[in-house]
């Protein structure tokens, strides 16, 4: 790679950076001017077009960022799959030291899924779609569930998406609390999700 674009990729990052930086004083993605981002990141505001064809765009890319981090650990999770049981403790565990980590990215998810711009709020709403998707096609594999109908298995994973997904901003909340707290909420989650498993194993195919 070359020094040129090993140095358009950091402005780009640093960018990206500055905004969450803001975000994470509480704000809305749709406040965020591009005149204070640029100077947060300290470049001028016309070499933001370099790396960005709008403000939408740049939202555009912090969704993306996140998601690509967090596909590549679900996948991780979903290709160690063995049981009902142990998939969703660990994949639970591995999430929520995931969100912990990255506060500042999540907290932009958290807020701008139901946000003011609609183009971050729809991008958000395909990625949730995506990994509900995803986890379909993981679970028709195995014979309980490729005896259900395609759009039950949709529905199920559905809801485990937005659990999980719900589950984030919860998360985040609850980070200033004391460890034996965290690890409550930890446990009800699993439980919840391991219920939808059951209810799932328990499914008639042939229902209506």
């Amino acid at each position: 790679m070359s020094l040129r674009i090993e140095r358009k990729l950091l402005t780009r990052q640093t960018l990206m950076h500055a905004a969450l930086d803001l975000l994470d004083e509480g704000r809305s993605f749709a406040s965020l001017s591009l005149r204070e981002v640029t100077r947060a990141a300290g470049i001028v505001p016309t070499a933001f077009y370099r790396h960005f064809e709008s403000m939408d765009d740049l939202g555009l890319a912090l969704v993306e960022s996140t998601s690509d981090t967090l596909r590549h650990l679900v996948r991780d999770a979903r290709r160690q799959l063995e049981s009902g049981n142990m998939i969703i403790d660990a994949s639970v565990r591995k999430f929520l030291e995931h969100v912990s980590m990255n506060r500042r990215e999540f907290g932009f998810i958290v807020r701008e899924r139901f946000g003011g711009s609609a183009t971050v709020r729809h991008a958000i709403g395909r990625e949730i779609a995506v990994f509900a998707r995803e986890l379909s096609l993981d679970l028709l594999k195995f014979p309980v569930f490729s005896r259900m109908r395609a759009e039950d298995v949709d529905m199920i994973t559905g809801f485990f998406v937005t659990s999980v997904a719900n589950a984030a901003g919860d998360w985040l909340e609850l980070l200033n609390e004391d460890e034996s707290r965290l690890e409550s909420y930890r446990i009800m989650l699993v439980r919840q999700l391991r219920l939808v498993l059951l209810g799932a194993l328990a499914w008639n195919p042939r229902s209506k």
